[in-house]
């Protein structure tokens, strides 16, 4: 029975219970949460991040400017976000796309929602100075949370042979990257109650490398008289992840 229920979450076709998002029909989904949010009281998510503390005898430290998406529970986008952690370790390409991947997934879902009516139940925030940020008039049902922090830019230079340079002419000299955290949770949001939601660095859901290259390294010709190379296209986004 296990096994039928994850081959049917996976295929986004998982009925998880009332007030769940049923993977059958965005419209109908969107109309069942506007619904309960009618007929019952509202909820909160209040969610907190922190800093794990380098002592043991420590308290830990808030964690600012966390940004973070509560969005209707859906199999399908849970399934989708599994397959890019999934494949992280994969390849090179894998990992460095990871970012890209996880973002184009999560805005693909948000505008589905929106085209359906829905704008209201995508709802953002983001940590403040005691890395507190607190959701509210919520419809009861569950709830996915996507929570993500950028560990700030860090450059790295390349010093390449001179035969290397003119072999390779379109590598550039730095590379720029940011570390992106990823905090993920399903939360079941009850009516006049508050879901408390802790994110720390023992409890994050992925960790992968925001890339970005700087201009090329030389505008030299790998050979005399010939126009320089073409620039590395731009890796396109996953086929496998379709927009809903």
């Amino acid at each position: 029975m296990r096994t039928v229920r994850a081959a049917l979450a996976l295929a986004g076709l998982l009925v998880v219970g009332p007030g769940s998002a049923a993977e059958v029909d965005l419209t109908d989904l969107v109309s069942a949460y506007l619904k309960t949010g009618g007929e019952r009281a509202p909820g909160v998510v209040a969610a907190r991040a922190l800093v794990e503390p380098l002592r043991p005898t420590a308290a830990a430290s808030a964690q600012a400017d966390v940004s973070l998406v509560l969005l209707p529970y859906s199999p399908r986008l849970e399934a989708q976000l599994d397959a890019v952690k999934a494949g992280l370790r994969d390849s090179v390409d894998s990992y460095v796309r990871a970012v890209t991947l996880i973002e184009t997934t999560r805005v693909d879902y948000e505008r589905a929602l929106v085209d359906a009516g829905g704008a209201a139940l995508v709802r953002t925030g983001i940590t403040d100075a005691r890395g507190q940020v607190r959701l509210s008039d919520l419809p009861a049902g569950e709830w996915l949370l996507l929570a993500w922090r950028d560990s700030g830019h860090v450059s790295k230079r390349h010093k390449l042979r001179e035969a290397d340079a003119r072999r390779y002419p379109n590598v550039p000299p730095s590379v720029t990257y940011s570390i992106v955290t990823y905090w993920r949770s399903r939360v079941v949001v009850r009516p006049a109650a508050t879901v408390e939601v802790a994110m720390t660095d023992r409890n994050a859901w992925m960790t992968a490398p925001r890339h970005e290259t700087g201009p090329p390294a030389r505008s030299t010709p790998s050979k005399a008289g010939a126009p320089a190379a073409p620039t590395a296209p731009v890796t396109p986004v996953d086929p496998n992840i379709r927009p809903w």
